[in-house]
């Protein structure tokens, strides 16, 4: 990589990353370029040269959000067999990412601010990979047998992003409690009595350490430094 790509893709990243922290003290239809231009220490026209407005710039933030969590959400699924384990460790490591990760926060509530077009695609997919995670179960004989797929699976992916909206930076202890009793409450409705016992609400820590630790590498870690682009793809 040449000295000046280098040069631009850092750029761009500032950008995006100071995009993220005003969008995140806000919201979408309160931020001003202004405030991100400054934030990025550089002038409006500047910002204006890698993004022709502010929808463009949050469509960008939301796009890098997405594969930070996507990728997240595969390093968990790859490690947990058990479908029902997976879904859990998976929800607790998009939550731990979206607690110290400005921009998949940020990305995440822009996805989901009425106030914009073309919203919502995380949620379509975290719907999507829920709902498979579930068939799954139900394939393994692991889910029990009155569970309705279509109702559990709104159920969890509304309950599950409704929390992760209201997440805010530094609350990684308090956002591990709340998604626990979530699936405190949640599992014994959900799996096979002879499995219930070996699933463990709170996430299996190895797997969701490991999973966030490999986000740590991507663009926006709190220790950021330039390295190869990665992509992701959804759950499943």
């Amino acid at each position: 990589m040449g000295l000046q790509q280098e040069r631009a893709i850092r750029t761009r990243r500032l950008m995006l990353k100071s995009a993220a922290e005003v969008f995140d003290r806000e919201d979408y239809a309160s931020a001003r370029l202004s405030d991100i231009s400054a934030r990025a220490n550089m002038s409006t026209g500047a910002l204006h040269f890698h993004f022709a407005n502010k929808e463009e710039l949050a469509q960008a933030v939301v796009s890098e959000a997405r594969g930070t969590l996507w990728l997240a959400a595969r390093s968990a699924y790859e490690r947990t067999p058990e479908p029902l384990q997976a879904l859990t460790d998976v929800s607790h490591t998009l939550s731990q990412l979206l607690c110290w990760d400005v921009v998949s926060r940020s990305g995440l509530r822009l996805d989901n601010d009425r106030s914009r077009r073309g919203r919502e695609r995380f949620l379509h997919g975290w719907h999507a990979s829920v709902r498979r995670l579930l068939e799954r179960a139900r394939q393994e004989g692991s889910l029990a047998k009155q569970v309705h797929l279509q109702a559990v699976t709104c159920a969890i992916v509304a309950a599950t992003t409704g929390i992760g909206v209201l997440i805010k930076g530094g609350e990684a202890e308090r956002t591990r409690l709340a998604f626990t009793g979530f699936w405190q409450g949640f599992l014994p409705g959900l799996a096979v009595p002879e499995l219930l016992g070996r699933l463990n609400p709170g996430g299996t820590d190895e797997v969701v350490e490991y999973a966030v630790a490999v986000s740590r590498y991507l663009p926006f870690a709190p220790d950021e430094t330039v390295g190869p682009e990665r992509t992701a793809s959804g759950v499943g």
